[in-house]
């Protein structure tokens, strides 16, 4: 049986996709959870899925949770250069997507944003942890960061023990792609300058 989505591919049905003004209105009104829970990607309300590869999708993975920890052990680093680090907090790409990656290195303070989110101009980096998310993370993701001109979106493969940075952005992709494994080191990106991290640090 057709599930509504291949009717849609299939040019038969017409959907109609959330915005980011009604996606927080439903949040607002306690239509939505507002508990982490989703994200809006090109449109579509998504359940976030941090669980390893072949688990329960409710649940979080140990490398998972491991990962996003280490990443807030990293917030001073950023914080010294004028920028600071955040996890799992929304930064807004409108008009249809609001997602909320494992890490984004955002520009200026904290107290900036009292107003609303992120949006795409006061991102320098994103980092998404990928295991069961993985081809979520490396595609409709992906084309939503790279169509918001995010400079740099780093994937932390937890399936293929790897981590791959996007850079120089161009329309839905990303031209440069670079893979990095243990023993080597990333560079996060802060707008200006850049926080290297052992990959090992990423791959527990």
């Amino acid at each position: 049986m057709s599930t509504i989505l291949q009717e849609v591919a299939a040019g038969r049905v017409t959907a109609v996709l959330w915005t980011v003004e009604q996606y927080h209105r439903a949040i607002e009104t306690g239509f939505l959870p507002e508990d982490g829970s989703v994200e809006l990607i090109d449109g579509f309300i998504v359940r976030k899925d941090r669980s390893t590869a072949g688990e329960n999708p409710v649940t979080v993975g140990a490398r998972h949770r491991v990962v996003v920890l280490r990443l807030g052990q990293m917030a001073a680093s950023f914080e010294r250069l004028g920028c600071f680090l955040q996890t799992q907090q929304p930064v807004s790409l409108p008009p249809t997507s609001e997602p909320e990656p494992d890490g984004a290195v955002i520009r200026g303070g904290i107290d900036d944003y009292l107003d609303g989110p992120p949006a795409a101009a006061d991102v320098a980096s994103v980092i998404e942890v990928a295991d069961s998310s993985l081809s979520i993370d490396l595609g409709p993701k992906l084309t939503a960061y790279a169509t918001a001109g995010i400079p740099q979106y780093i994937v932390v493969d937890l399936v293929n023990d790897r981590v791959l940075v996007h850079e120089q952005p161009r329309e839905r992709v990303y031209a440069n792609v670079t893979t990095h494994e243990r023993g080597e080191t990333v560079q996060i990106a802060t707008g200006h300058t850049a926080v290297p991290i052992d990959v090992s640090r990423l791959l527990p």
